[in-house]
């Protein structure tokens, strides 16, 4: 028991996947139309490559760009201007368990030496979920999400434009960086091992695996997980599914009609409370 204990705290406190920020997107409201297809209710966490383009070419000073990937991909080519944060950066280093949130000053200090104020406009792009990661976490400590956009498309989508690439980092001038701290309001983007248990038992709530097919079958482990499988009785989507696989819009997010339908289809629906690793 103390052994699946610590599984499922792993697995439930260490998640990090781009679906939080999809359900973001998906809350009620007004619809408003966003490329390449658009329909969702929080269409300004988008930013696409040509908006970005404009702000890098009118020196835009407000803006911070964010490349969430290992260093040696960052050095082979990054968005101008950007600076790296990899996945190591934002765990707590000190926790026994591996992969746990950075605690809030970990993630200020990061913040404040990468030349980063919490004043500024902040654009996240990553090769996986890991953008949306540090995006959860901030949004976890109170900085406001209408200062923070993912890159729809990312990378790719950027080289796709035949936008300039950078090998050289840019120069950093260190800058103060504060979080609110967590609220309320911040605090359900964070669940704990006893709500997931509670959740599995109830029927307007979902628990959410959106690993790899592989991983959530039990055929292959990650590194530093535990042991192989999923939590009994979990619903299951890779997170990739969300996005657009083929064409010239590869790698952007899929409608908001296509996104709802792929969740309605496995039971996951807006009038449920949903938990996800």
């Amino acid at each position: 028991m103390a052994g699946i204990n610590s599984i499922l705290k792993r697995l439930i406190k260490n998640f990090n996947l781009i679906l939080v920020s999809v359900l973001v997107l998906l809350i009620s409201g007004q619809l408003a139309l966003a490329i390449p297809n658009g329909g969702y209710t929080r269409p300004e966490l988008l930013t696409q490559p040509e908006d970005l383009k404009a702000l890098i070419d009118r020196k835009d000073s407000d803006i911070r760009i964010i490349d969430v990937r290992e260093k040696i991909k960052y050095l082979a080519g990054h968005i101008p201007g950007a600076v790296n944060v990899w996945r190591p950066d934002i765990v707590d280093k000190d926790h026994p368990t591996p992969g746990m949130v950075a605690p809030q000053a970990q993630v200020e200090e990061l913040m404040g030496r990468l030349g980063i104020s919490h004043r500024n406009t902040l654009i996240i792009y990553s090769d996986g979920s890991d953008g949306a990661r540090l995006w959860w976490i901030l949004a976890y400590y109170g900085f406001p999400i209408q200062q923070m956009k993912l890159l729809d498309g990312s990378l790719d989508g950027w080289k796709a434009k035949g936008y300039p690439i950078e090998l050289i980092p840019p120069q950093i001038s260190p800058a103060q960086f504060r979080l609110p701290g967590k609220t309320k309001t911040t605090e359900p983007l964070l669940c704990t091992l006893p709500e997931v248990r509670g959740a599995l038992k109830e029927p307007k709530k979902v628990v959410l695996d959106v690993r790899a097919s592989k991983e959530y079958l039990g055929e292959e482990t990650l590194a530093g997980a535990v042991r192989p499988g999923r939590i009994p009785g979990v619903k299951w989507i890779e997170w990739r599914e969300v996005l657009i696989k083929d064409g010239p819009n590869k790698g952007y997010w899929k409608s908001a009609e296509e996104i709802r339908k792929l969740f309605a289809d496995i039971g996951v629906t807006p009038d449920k409370e949903i938990y996800i690793y």
